[in-house]
């Protein structure tokens, strides 16, 4: 591939993912975020995505190409802080396209969420164009940018390709979101602790391994453009759980893992996104399929724990 790609927001959940997939099929690539870190395999640099100036300066020094912008709040903390959060998560995207139009990049990958989703939509299987009413200043900030994904693409100003991710299940700490039970989970198993819930035993959302989340993403920045059918997110998504599903799967490998459920805001974030959505047009359009499924995405991240 050979691309020389910079990664905002690199000490998140899915910045190490990325970096270590995206060295290994060739590429430089230059990890950034608002503070140090010597535990990445590429290079580093201090970088608040708020700084145009700074990263005008990066994308010369490194001969950038290609941009993965991870920036953001994410949903649980961003209802602690709205403003913020919509600043980030806003300014993010937009500075992002700036300096990119700025250096004649043409590409970038820029994570969308279900959180975009609404109670308006049908959250028993929730199609790509769903009518959206996001209950969450995360899922607001995201559709703004959705809107703005879309724009850019129509006018052929600039190539954004995009993802609704899921919860992502990864060995990674988790970083404020809503589906960040699925983790916590697995690391009380791991270390033969009881867990405590946020969110009701039956609360049903759709999951998938960082892998796949990391693969469908890096496909979807390497295909042609022309087989790319539509001008915004694609949804993505592999398996449905809930916490009392998770427990048992996680529990069937021969763990104990005992749950108390302490329900609270994140309940009513939880209740506003789909339980199942349509990823049929992502699987045809760049010939993808899920790796892992639900057992098999809790038996390997437990491995790695």
């Amino acid at each position: 591939m050979n691309n020389r790609i910079l990664i905002t927001g690199a000490l998140g959940q899915l910045g190490k993912f990325f970096i270590d997939s995206l060295i290994n099929q060739g590429n430089y690539v230059l990890a950034t975020d608002i503070k140090n870190s010597n535990d990445l395999n590429c290079d580093f640099e201090i970088f608040d995505v708020h700084d145009l100036k700074k990263g005008d300066e990066l994308i010369k020094k490194y001969k950038i190409n290609q941009v993965y912008n991870f920036a953001a709040i994410l949903s649980a903390k961003g209802e602690i802080n709205p403003a913020k959060t919509w600043d980030l998560n806003n300014a993010g995207f937009f500075n992002i396209v700036d300096i990119c139009l700025k250096n004649k990049i043409n590409k970038i990958f820029w994570p969308s969420s279900i959180a975009v989703f609404g109670k308006n939509s049908n959250l028993n299987f929730a199609s790509i164009d769903e009518p959206m009413c996001p209950e969450t200043i995360y899922g607001a900030s995201k559709l703004a940018c959705e809107k703005a994904m879309y724009y850019y693409n129509f006018k052929n100003i600039i190539d954004i390709r995009s993802l609704r991710f899921p919860g992502i299940v990864s060995n990674s700490k988790p970083g404020g979101g809503t589906t960040d039970y699925v983790v916590d989970m697995l690391f009380s198993a791991a270390k033969k602790k009881d867990f405590t819930c946020f969110l009701k035993n039956d609360t049903v959302l759709p999951m998938m391994h960082i892998n796949d989340a990391v693969d469908a993403s890096i496909m979807l920045m390497s295909i042609d453009k022309k087989n790319i059918s539509i001008n915004s997110p694609y949804n993505i998504s592999s398996f449905e759980t809930s916490p009392s599903k998770w427990r048992d799967t996680i529990n069937s490998f021969g763990y104990e893992l005992k749950i108390d459920y302490e329900v609270d805001f994140r309940q009513d974030i939880a209740d506003s996104w789909p339980k199942k959505v349509d990823d049929s047009l992502l699987r045809k359009d760049i010939d993808w399929i899920p790796k892992f499924n639900e057992k098999e995405t809790a038996l390997d991240i437990l491995k790695s724990i």
